[in-house]
């Protein structure tokens, strides 16, 4: 297919707005299994893209943010993939750190439905990684680096062939009644993105038995090359990173891009790396992280103790995360912890979840009012009160809910001027 040109892209408006109804009413529901997202995928297919996959519990994103990075700082064109967005759906695709438009998304969109015999039966998910690879196909991409959305196995995303470049940032207890209630259950998901011929980089953890072991599986299913980020510790770099975890993943991105560019990549400055909502000052007193679980809240808390000292902590959580442990983390940096609601397709937890769940001790610590609203104005109006930052955390939907107060807000006053 060809993109259309701007005249094309401007009719249909009408039709255009119930494609946008049409696709999030796919949303709400995992679906997990590659076997509809497989037909789909066969039927569009037209061409190869040299890929780099990423998956892992956390450190996702930064390791795609970072991949895209290096591979643009190359001059090469390059797709990404990410999931979820935080405001709005065209952050999922972006060539060469551009947002698809919405003009594009529609018209992809309206191709595949044609195109795709079993189109009604895809998720929300598959159809925007269908859309994100045909995007990629038309854009003459050089590479793409393709973010897992949940485990890897049975990801949408597991339908692209090898051999391809894999990166597993990280193994924890997530997510665990779908992936599985141990290490290894989780692991072997995320390993099953390795197809045969893949170079494989894991980030090494703190059991080196169990970060062979990986390896040694990654053999198994096909890998040419496993090897972890420590073997980029010799390799000069700059780049102002907040914390270990952060830079580990860094590392992670850039030892898999030596691996499988060579002599022809150029090592970049990471000074520049943007990381959306990761320890992300989204204004001067306000930083924002999108962590969600333990592990990456006690990352959190190690970098907010080093950098910020006490802060106000804005916090909504998913229903299936680890509410009271990541309260326990959060307790020891905060003295004041304001919850919020999160609908989130009926998956988010209410502010009286949060309640339920919290300790005794981190439950006098809480702070709510009548509407989420008047939480974030109090979570505000604390901070700045008592001279501290605002960390806005706890979920991908926390920091979405927060921006768009503070610009509805912003406007409201512009209004009344």
């Amino acid at each position: 297919m060809t993109i259309q040109n701007e005249k094309s892209k401007q009719s249909g408006l009408i039709e255009k707005e119930g494609f946008l109804q049409q696709l999030y009413s796919k949303r709400g529901g995992i679906k997990l299994g590659i076997g509809r997202v497989g037909e789909a995928f066969r039927e569009i297919f037209e061409k190869n893209i040299p890929v780099y996959h990423v998956a892992g519990t956390n450190g996702k994103g930064t390791a795609v943010y970072a991949l895209d990075h290096i591979l643009r700082s190359n001059g090469l064109k390059t797709g990404r993939f990410i999931s979820p967005h935080l405001i709005n759906y065209n952050e999922r695709i972006a060539l060469d750190n551009v947002d698809i438009s919405d003009e594009t998304v529609f018209e992809i969109y309206k191709w595949i439905e044609k195109k795709v015999s079993i189109f009604d039966d895809l998720s929300f998910f598959e159809i925007t990684f269908l859309i994100a690879w045909k995007y990629f196909e038309i854009s003459n991409c050089d590479r793409a680096v393709f973010e897992v959305g949940l485990g890897g196995r049975l990801d949408a995303t597991n339908v692209i062939t090898g051999p391809k470049t894999d990166i597993i940032t990280s193994i924890g207890l997530d997510h665990t009644h779908i992936l599985g209630d141990t290490l290894e259950k989780i692991a072997l998901e995320k390993l099953g993105i390795v197809k045969k011929g893949d170079t494989v980089l894991i980030g090494s953890g703190s059991d080196a038995a169990f970060d062979g072991w990986m390896a040694e599986t990654a053999f198994k299913y096909g890998a040419k090359v496993a090897e972890n980020e420590n073997l980029a510790e010799n390799i000069e770099y700059s780049g102002d990173f907040t914390s270990p975890e952060q830079e580990k993943n860094i590392k992670l991105a850039l030892k898999a891009a030596l691996l499988t560019e060579r002599e022809s990549l150029k090592i970049p400055d990471f000074h520049t790396l943007k990381l959306p909502a990761r320890f992300d000052f989204i204004e001067p007193d306000v930083v924002a992280d999108v962590a969600h679980n333990p592990p990456a809240m006690a990352a959190l808390a190690k970098t907010v103790e080093r950098r910020l000292g006490k802060v106000a902590v804005l916090y909504g959580a998913m229903k299936d995360k680890d509410v009271t442990k990541v309260l326990d983390i959060i307790d020891k940096i905060s003295d004041a912890i304001f919850v919020v609601n999160l609908e989130a397709d009926n998956r988010g937890a209410k502010v009286a979840d949060i309640l339920e769940r919290a300790g005794g001790k981190v439950l006098q610590k809480i702070k709510y009012s009548e509407n989420d609203e008047k939480t974030i104005e109090a979570a505000l109006g604390f901070a700045e009160k008592n001279e501290m930052k605002l960390l806005v955390t706890g979920s991908f939907h926390t920091v979405e809910k927060f921006i768009r107060f503070r610009k509805w807000k912003k406007r409201t006053v512009w209004l009344q001027k």
